[in-house]
């Protein structure tokens, strides 16, 4: 019971992983200045991305410009290396690809509460 919810934490930690380092490739400013724009206009930080991911795509969008499907593409990438997303990279957008992984988080945090209650 208690190794499942660390098992959950430790895949959001994952995720969150996975999006630090493709961010880092575009640089640390770069990085910076996607979670001060998520945090500064949409009151998110950056350990929260999955409640909401559409402002995440947002600060991307606002930060990369024309750049954004490279980032996304890299994000991407990353959560290829840690998470179960058996299509090719081009066949997921952040949204679809954060949807699947979030789904596995929750299953397994569904799994500690049900544990739990019994």
């Amino acid at each position: 019971m208690v190794k499942e919810g660390i098992s959950a934490h430790m895949e959001m930690y994952d995720l969150l992983q996975c999006v630090d380092r493709a961010l880092d490739a575009f640089g640390t400013n770069m990085k910076q200045a996607v979670y001060w724009t998520l945090m500064s206009k949409e009151a998110i930080s950056s350990d929260r991305i999955l409640s909401n991911p559409e402002a995440f795509v947002r600060a991307l969008k606002e930060i990369f410009g024309n750049g954004y499907p490279l980032a996304e593409r890299s994000i991407i990438k990353e959560m290829k290396k840690t998470f179960e997303l058996n299509q090719p990279t081009s066949s997921y957008n952040i949204l679809s690809a954060f949807e699947i992984v979030s789904n596995d988080i929750t299953e397994v945090s569904e799994c500690v509460i049900t544990a739990q209650i019994r």
